[in-house]
């Protein structure tokens, strides 16, 4: 199965989101890379998953299907100890799969996300702006970075390691 996936950045001022599709069977380490991709992040600071109501801390190597049974369960992420960027992650859709479709993909979005060295301060003070109006663009944008997650995992030779990261800094994965 598919899980639709709404992953809100809380705690921002304005709403940051992204919908993520991802199979049923995928692990959370295949989510944490997902939302690195997701919300413009190189992955070099710790994080952890959380079951949302009890509080228990989930294994990277257990499936999405172990915590998300049923729509509107929850987990959180958080990203980066020192900045605390916290994530709301709700189930809100299961779907039966399109063999059309390579997953993990996100089918929506709103906002920006900030640097994973940016302050909560400098976004409620002003200095950081989030708004961005082209959602398409941002979903484009997070669907380019993803088709790296899947040419690695499938051991694509497309694009080596050195082009995407030369890629991924020269464009900062926003639009």
């Amino acid at each position: 199965m598919i899980y639709e996936l709404r992953v809100t950045l809380l705690d921002v001022g304005i709403p940051v989101w992204r919908d993520l599709q991802m199979d049923s069977d995928a692990t959370f380490s295949d989510l944490h890379f997902s939302l690195q991709s997701a919300f413009n992040w190189l992955d070099i600071e710790p994080h952890h998953f959380i079951v949302a109501q009890s509080k228990a801390e989930i294994d990277e190597d257990g499936y999405l299907k172990d915590h998300f049974q049923k729509e509107g369960d929850a987990v959180v992420y958080t990203y980066n100890f020192d900045t605390d960027w916290k994530h709301e992650i709700v189930l809100r859709k299961i779907l039966d799969p399109n063999p059309e479709t390579v997953y993990p993909i996100c089918v929506g979005a709103e906002n920006l996300a900030p640097d994973e060295d940016h302050t909560r301060a400098e976004i409620l003070d002003g200095t950081i702006h989030l708004a961005y109006k082209d959602s398409k663009e941002i979903i484009a944008s997070i669907n380019e970075e993803l088709s790296y997650l899947h040419s690695e995992a499938f051991g694509s030779d497309e694009d080596s390691e050195d082009d995407w990261e030369e890629e991924w800094e020269d464009d900062g994965g926003h639009p």
